[in-house]
């Protein structure tokens, strides 16, 4: 059981073409996803803020076993598409081992994956967060302009900013439970069909830990957004939703 709650939109008209799970990243919560979700109407639609992030943030920080036994917790009946972003991605695919029966297709949007031999020994993000001496506060805001450059986080209404700065303690802890817990997943085994994507203009390492993880899948495909970076589903929605609905169709035609 589980504390969270998972949020759903009806799709538009009689039958769902499928139901969709979104999983949100760090330094993130489910609202992100609000404009794919309207890209794609005839869908039903799922989504939570995860333990230490938006809503859930009482709830506590939880490292990569307790987010992968939430989702578990949280999925419906019928089996479903799995859709994560960054870190959410990673918890889909260590979801989706442990239950194929319940998932369809995930679709992992640059899942940080450092157990992989083409993960660096530290990764240029690990660096911001972990390399500077910052203050978890400070991490967590040098991380954001890394990630959306200076003038977009400057850009953010000064709530959002105090609310991702807030969530320092949580960024650092999900970096550091990936890399110490290890594998919760071994690619090679995956059963559902596995989509995974990066943006074209996406760090080096994230392109090539996809492009791999992709290859070493049994039923694995690789897919890049074309001019998108790490934050394709905020800056490229048409795109992402667009990739769902291919991923939708290729599960429907099995």
């Amino acid at each position: 059981m589980t504390d969270l709650q998972l949020h759903t939109r009806k799709a538009v008209g009689s039958e769902a073409s499928a139901h969709l799970v979104l999983v949100h990243g760090s330094l993130d919560d489910g609202s992100s996803f609000r404009r794919v979700s309207d890209a794609l109407p005839a869908y039903q639609l799922s989504w939570y803020d995860r333990r230490g992030w938006g809503k859930a943030a009482e709830l506590g920080i939880g490292s990569v076993t307790d987010h992968v036994d939430d989702l578990t917790a949280l999925l419906p009946p019928e089996p479903v598409i799995l859709v994560g972003h960054s870190f959410g991605g990673t918890i889909a695919l260590s979801v989706a081992q442990a239950r194929p029966e319940r998932v369809h297709a995930v679709i992992a949007y640059e899942p940080p994956l450092p157990w992989l031999p083409w993960w660096p020994d530290v990764a240029p993000w690990e660096q911001v967060v972990f390399g500077a001496g910052l203050s978890a506060e400070d991490a967590a805001e040098a991380m954001m302009r890394a990630v959306l450059g200076d003038a977009m986080w400057e850009r953010l209404p000064a709530r959002i900013r105090e609310r991702r700065r807030a969530e320092g303690e949580a960024l650092i802890a999900e970096m550091k439970s990936v890399r110490d817990i290890g594998p919760t997943f071994d690619p090679t085994t995956l059963v559902p069909l596995i989509y995974t994507c990066a943006g074209s203009e996406s760090l080096p390492h994230h392109k090539l830990v996809s492009e791999r993880l992709a290859e070493l899948a049994p039923r694995g495909r690789f897919h890049e957004v074309v001019g998108a970076t790490h934050s394709a589903h905020v800056t490229h929605p048409k795109s992402f939703a667009e990739l769902i609905d291919s991923v939708a169709g290729a599960v429907r035609s099995t």
